[in-house]
């Protein structure tokens, strides 16, 4: 009886030594587990934070990239905006310049057209001058005249100072508007060996057109003592004045 009862004794012990390890086996197990449950927690927390970080920059630097595109779309804007205005106002003076100069050709080819008609008129009216000369004189008068200016160029002539002029020629050319009559061609044959020590015959050409008066030319000497040219000089001198 005693036996068993120590039996008895003996067996709970064990079994409650052995409920006892079980009950460690499993708490520091179950310790274990809740450690590394932990610990994995920890680390999915810290893997989210720095995905939510992660995510956090990529959206500021989203914003700051599309802020900096914002800003330079808005500065290319401005500048093309700048550039279309600057653009338009250079087109706008230079079409203005453009009208100036039009303007101001035009004006002057207006008041050039205008001097060129008057100097035409001048010379037209002068023109029909010599022709009215020419129809209205009478031979009397034409030979009277020629004969004023005929004296009037060799008296010139004889006056000239010929010091500094050499003469080489084998006659004197003279142009008439009337033939010369002998006294007139004796009389510049003496002028002109006396101014230029050389004895030369006349050769003559009679041109109605001078209306009066006579041109020489004596090598490279020229004088012109024509009514023609009284006028050709007139005609000269209003241009000048009208230019």
């Amino acid at each position: 009886m005693t036996t068993m009862i120590y039996l008895v004794i003996f067996q709970v012990a064990v079994f409650a030594i052995l409920v006892m390890g079980m009950k460690q086996l499993l708490l520091r197990d179950t310790q274990k587990a809740a450690t590394k449950l932990r610990d994995a927690e920890a680390d999915l927390g810290r893997k989210e934070e720095t995905i939510r970080k992660r995510i956090e920059d990529n959206e500021a630097e989203f914003r700051r990239k599309s802020a900096e595109a914002q800003e330079t779309l808005t500065r290319t804007k401005e500048t093309m905006e700048k550039e279309i205005s600057r653009s338009r106002d250079t087109l706008l003076e230079d079409a203005r310049k453009e009208r100036d100069r039009i303007l101001d050709e035009a004006v002057r080819n207006k008041e050039k057209l205008r001097q060129e008609l008057i100097r035409e008129a001048q010379v037209q009216t002068l023109e029909n001058t010599a022709k009215v000369c020419e129809m209205v004189f009478s031979v009397e008068v034409g030979r009277t005249l020629d004969h004023t200016f005929l004296d009037e160029l060799l008296l010139a002539l004889d006056e000239m100072d010929a010091s500094s002029i050499t003469v080489s020629a084998p006659f004197i050319e003279v142009v008439s508007s009337h033939p010369l009559e002998a006294a007139h061609q004796q009389r510049l044959k003496d002028i002109v060996s006396r101014k230029f020590a050389t004895r030369l015959e006349i050769k003559e050409t009679v041109s109605p057109e001078l209306i009066a008066g006579i041109k020489i030319k004596l090598g490279s000497l020229e004088i012109d003592g024509s009514l023609r040219n009284r006028f050709n000089e007139a005609i000269e001198q209003l241009k000048s004045e009208h230019l």
